[in-house]
């Protein structure tokens, strides 16, 4: 195949920390981009063993009220458990249902639950501050992991709604990372994905926040949701990629981009070169 028509994800070394079930459609769509993927999980999910805070939060709520899904990990416990307490809770209750990207809304509609408001942009305190008006004067339930930060409660009580939040699931540092962290080290990666804070939390944890930020140069990191690019920031990534949603083809062509630029850029600097 000629050089200049193959993929610009061709050969390059693509990290995909999500856990395993969930990575599986990126890393087909990137091997049929000519990239290799490598799935190496750094959080994993777990349930919880006490549903009482669940349970009594979804008592609580009345037409109206509202049940903001910030990932698709909450939608198996909190339907479970609204099913339980009354089979037509989401047909009959009144209650709507925010989700806040496409795998949320995925997760969602097999579960037969339909979303009221999906959210433009997809990120957390994005989908708090999208709903505004619609929140006042209402109770939302808020299901999310254990480490769930602080800013999109805020964000609704900002918005003059109730916040009920509860625990749906807990989120874990995978044990291990050695392999990880000699391809790194060995130069022998070309980009790391991911798709929460709590997954880069878990990166720097790994190699250490010096040793990410001298690897801007050297590897691209991909972020899934603005608060996901600032956790990047945060450890020390100048200019962390963005995709356009949390979708497997719009983190793909975020990376893709990239990397057609940068041999665009390395093409001209060789020309320029050539003719000094």
């Amino acid at each position: 195949m000629d050089e200049l028509s193959r993929s610009p994800l061709a050969r390059k070394r693509i990290v995909v920390t999500r856990a395993a079930t969930q990575g599986e459609g990126l890393c087909d769509l990137l091997r049929a981009r000519s990239a290799e993927p490598i799935l190496f999980p750094l959080i994993r999910i777990l349930p919880i063993e006490d549903f009482a805070p669940l349970d009594a939060a979804l008592g609580k709520l009345c037409s109206g009220d509202w049940i903001a899904f910030t990932s698709q990990n909450a939608v198996d416990p909190v339907v479970r458990r609204a099913r339980m307490r009354r089979l037509d809770f989401f047909c009959e209750s009144d209650v709507q249902v925010a989700a806040v990207g496409p795998a949320t809304r995925q997760a969602l509609r097999i579960a037969g639950v339909d979303v009221t408001y999906p959210a433009t942009n997809h990120d957390g305190d994005s989908l708090g501050r999208e709903l505004g008006e619609r929140v006042r004067g209402r109770s939302v339930l808020l299901p999310r992991s254990d480490i769930a930060s602080a800013e999109l409660p805020a964000t609704l009580r900002g918005c003059g709604a109730e916040v009920l939040e509860v625990v749906a699931y807990r989120t874990e540092r995978t044990e291990g990372g050695r392999e990880l962290a000699v391809l790194i080290a060995a130069r022998a990666v070309d980009a790391i994905i991911c798709f929460s804070p709590s997954a880069v939390h878990s990166l720097v944890a790994l190699i250490g926040q010096a040793n990410i930020a001298g690897m801007n140069e050297s590897v691209a990191f991909a972020a899934i949701g603005e608060t996901t690019a600032l956790a990047f920031r945060d450890a020390g990534v100048r200019n962390p990629l963005l995709a356009a949603d949390t979708t497997p083809e719009a983190v793909a062509d975020v990376l893709q981009d990239y990397f057609a630029n940068r041999a665009t850029e390395m093409q001209r600097k060789s020309a320029g070169a050539k003719k000094l």
